[in-house]
């Protein structure tokens, strides 16, 4: 069994590599969205600013048994490394995984980082079952649970006008000093060095577990770089922000991924800064954004978001707006001594 680094032009090798991720969603968790094979190479190809992604097959007789998926960031997050291993259903329990595991831990220390985090999938109460053969492969190898992700999923369909009427009133009397500015694609000049104040908030305001994320810059260079790589990857960005009424101080901000082609959106951050909070302005941002979101892309019937499930605040907007619970992501940590 060889382990290869995937080449991202290497187009038959990457459908090899949607193939077996299709299989295992179809498999394991059919409930989640597809992935189309174009994002892929896409995503080896324009990763997210100051960042790579890699994909490494383990391979047999011109077979992919199992692959790893890498994404190591630079600059401030340089320690950290983020991880999906997958291996084939009919080909487990073959030491497949543990050569892709001691494949990473290799990788790790040439690349100088300390901490690994790898993803597993986990049933949550009233969902649909979960296999829990991944999160006893990483607790084996001393993986311990470090953060816990709810994913949810929101039918466009279900959303009770009256409901959705009576929010949106509620938090546009809440929020009469503030403004809301919505567009889809690139930031307006005006409001870039702002997006980027509040977006380098993030990583320091959002619960993160036990999971070492250091707060970032995020200036007009990684806007642009960002928004670069969404039109790349065939995404579309609809973002909704808050701005002080007569001001141009971004307060709140919120976005939506549309993927070319697909039915299915991915709710991205949605922050608001502290100073400003208890406004309704993260209901209010949200609000606003599904509507442009129903305007501008129609085909789209379902929007996904995933947020810790120890972060109230976001929690008890995503059940306003009548999220429901799917699945959980559960990141695994091991820290790795230099």
């Amino acid at each position: 069994m060889d382990i290869r680094l995937i080449d991202p032009a290497d187009r038959d090798a990457l459908r090899q590599v949607h193939e077996l991720f299709e299989l295992i969603r179809a498999t394991e968790t059919p409930e989640l969205a597809s992935v189309a094979e174009q994002q892929y190479a896409r995503s080896l190809e324009h990763p997210p600013p100051d960042s790579e992604c890699r994909c490494y097959t383990a391979v047999e007789d011109g077979a992919v048994l199992g692959l790893m998926w890498l994404y190591l960031p630079f600059k401030e997050n340089a320690h950290y490394a983020e991880v999906e291993l997958a291996v084939h259903p009919a080909h487990r329990r073959r030491g497949v995984g543990t050569a892709l595991h001691d494949r990473l831990l290799e990788l790790a220390r040439d690349e100088a980082r300390s901490e690994l985090v790898v993803m597993a999938r986990a049933a949550v109460e009233g969902g649909p079952s979960r296999p829990d053969t991944g999160a006893k492969f990483l607790e084996k190898r001393g993986f311990t649970a470090a953060l816990n992700e709810i994913d949810r999923s929101l039918r466009l369909a279900d959303i009770d006008p009256e409901v959705e009427e009576r929010l949106w009133q509620e938090a546009v009397a809440a929020a009469e000093d503030y403004e809301l500015v919505s567009w889809i694609g690139r930031c307006p000049e005006e409001y870039l060095e702002g997006l980027g104040r509040i977006d380098s908030m993030i990583f320091a305001e959002i619960p993160l577990g036990d999971v070492d994320l250091r707060p970032r810059t995020v200036d007009a260079a990684f806007i642009r770089t960002r928004e670069d790589r969404a039109e790349a990857n065939g995404n579309a960005m609809i973002r909704t922000i808050a701005v002080t009424k007569g001001g141009k101080e971004v307060v709140a901000n919120t976005l939506i991924y549309a993927h070319e082609g697909q039915a299915d959106v991915d709710q991205a951050i949605t922050i608001v800064d502290p100073a400003h909070r208890g406004h309704r302005l993260g209901l209010l941002v949200k609000l606003a954004n599904l509507r442009e979101l129903r305007e501008h892309f129609g085909h789209v019937t379902t929007v996904w978001t995933g947020n810790a499930d120890d972060n109230a605040n976001m929690v008890a907007i995503n059940d306003l707006l009548g999220y429901r619970p799917v699945d959980a992501r559960v990141s695994y940590k091991r820290r790795l001594e230099s």
